[in-house]
């Protein structure tokens, strides 16, 4: 009985080797790890760790490295110049902005320096309105005191010259008026 059972477990046993397939186990880790392919056979229960497989894995680990260390640097160089760009549009701006607020400020300033010499012109046209209005005064007069020593004015005639001299002082007293205003404005202007 014991030859019976003795030959039925190595019978067995050998049906079960006969039969068993091979298990093949494979890990992948992480390019930056290494990956290595091993083989379980249940027929010699040995691990074979396939060399060739292993040190392409060790290649492309390296050159997984290396791509990824490739793509850090140009991610840094694109960061690097975005910065550029932005500091280098920022300065632009600037630039420009100074640009236009000296623009605004020399217009401001062609702008007062017209008004300056408008006001100016205007000074020396009134100048020349009251001295042109004085020469008729004194003319006026003459003509009015050569009458009057002829004696061939009546009192109405000598009223309406009086008249006449009134109102050229007048015009002669707002033409001044008018010079005073404008020197103030032009003081003001230069301040």
């Amino acid at each position: 009985m014991k030859i019976k059972l003795l030959f039925t477990a190595i019978l067995l046993s050998s049906f079960q080797l006969f039969f068993a397939q091979a298990v093949k186990k494979e890990t992948k880790k992480d390019t930056t790890k290494l990956a290595t392919k091993t083989t379980v056979t249940t027929i010699k229960d040995t691990v074979i760790v396939s060399k060739a497989v292993e040190t392409g894995v060790v290649a492309a680990a390296i050159q997984n490295n290396a791509n990824e260390k490739a793509l850090k640097e140009e991610a840094k160089l694109l960061k690097d110049k975005l910065k550029a760009e932005k500091k280098a549009l920022r300065e632009a701006n600037k630039i420009e902005k100074e640009q236009k607020d000296f623009e605004k400020k020399q217009k401001a300033f062609d702008k007062r320096q017209d008004k300056i010499l408008s006001s100016e012109k205007s000074i020396s046209t009134i100048k020349s309105k009251i001295s042109n209005e004085e020469r008729n005064l004194i003319k006026l007069k003459e003509k009015f005191e050569q009458k009057k020593s002829k004696g061939k004015l009546s009192s109405i005639e000598i009223e309406k010259e009086n008249i006449r001299i009134s109102k050229q002082q007048i015009k002669i007293n707002k033409l001044e008026g008018n010079l005073d205003e404008a020197k103030e404005k032009l003081t003001k202007m230069r301040e």
